[in-house]
């Protein structure tokens, strides 16, 4: 089909994700990806007709959006904090509720030169968050896989960060064996159980690492861990901080010791228990 004018591509594209709850955008998004264009691009050539090759480019994005793929995949990056991350499948993409972990942080009694160290990091948004917002952090980010390592270095030098490094560990593994000690230990840790795997909307469960989100039986296996081994690796007075999934504030709170202050709770926008936080006491 030819169009007299962009504007009619876009319209149609709209129509075709009627099925999303901002279709126009989506329409506006696949355009400009499959274009090579910026927004201001799409604008300036909305009364022109469509560059050769646009509408077959275009055509495959949309497959694969009607497919199911999330729009961050497709677009191959996402907002966090207000920066950009590149992702792809090999990590999750990153949710709004998870700024609660950064929000959670910047309230916390932390020294001007905090050593911070995010477990699990993914594409790094939340460690490279925190070392955008404390200019004077020393901050690690360490993941299992070293091919997620490398997006999350890639997302560091993208958003202009440099006060932070990339480690390989299972857990805090590596950091336990080399006997490194923070002031902070952060984490967005797996914490769906396998029962609940299969209840997950199929966006999620089609096209998200599973591994990334599911811990085990009962969802609190990566957790406990977390747990147990930060004991070794946080300063007294040091903190933890990590996401954690409905249903699981009362187990979670069973897990610390004497050497624990008392975990605090954080609520997101749902109202629903979302952040832990708990203090190194000795």
């Amino acid at each position: 089909m030819r169009y007299k004018n962009l504007d009619q591509l876009f319209r149609q594209t709209a129509g075709r994700l009627s099925f999303s709850a901002c279709p126009f955008l989506e329409a506006r998004l696949l355009i400009q990806r499959a274009a090579g264009w910026d927004q201001a691009e799409f604008f300036h050539h909305l009364d022109s007709r469509p560059p050769a090759g646009l509408t077959k480019k275009l055509s495959v994005l949309i497959k694969k959006r009607l497919s199911g793929w999330p729009m961050a995949y497709i677009l191959g990056r996402k907002e966090f904090w207000s920066l950009e991350f590149k992702v792809n499948r090999l990590v999750l993409i990153p949710r709004p509720e998870t700024e609660l972990v950064v929000e959670s942080v910047l309230a916390l009694p932390l020294p001007q030169k905090v050593r911070i160290l995010d477990v699990g990091t993914g594409c790094g948004n939340i460690a490279i968050a925190l070392a955008r917002e404390f200019s004077r952090a020393r901050v690690v980010a360490s993941d299992i896989s070293t091919r997620v390592l490398n997006l999350a270095a890639q997302n560091a030098r993208n958003n202009g960060v440099r006060n932070i490094s990339f480690v390989r560990s299972d857990l805090l593994r590596y950091f336990i064996e080399k006997k490194k000690k923070f002031d902070l230990i952060v984490s967005n840790p797996p914490y769906v159980s396998e029962s609940d795997w299969e209840k997950l909307e199929r966006p999620v469960r089609d096209f998200e690492p599973r591994k990334a989100l599911v811990a085990g039986p009962t969802g609190l296996e990566i957790i406990e861990q977390l747990v147990d081994q930060s004991r070794f690796c946080l300063r007294p007075g040091g903190f933890l901080v990590f996401e954690f999934g409905a249903g699981q504030e009362k187990e979670i709170r069973n897990l610390f010791g004497r050497e624990w202050s008392r975990p605090e709770i954080r609520q997101d926008y749902s109202g629903l228990p979302r952040v832990m936080i708990a203090r190194r006491l000795a």
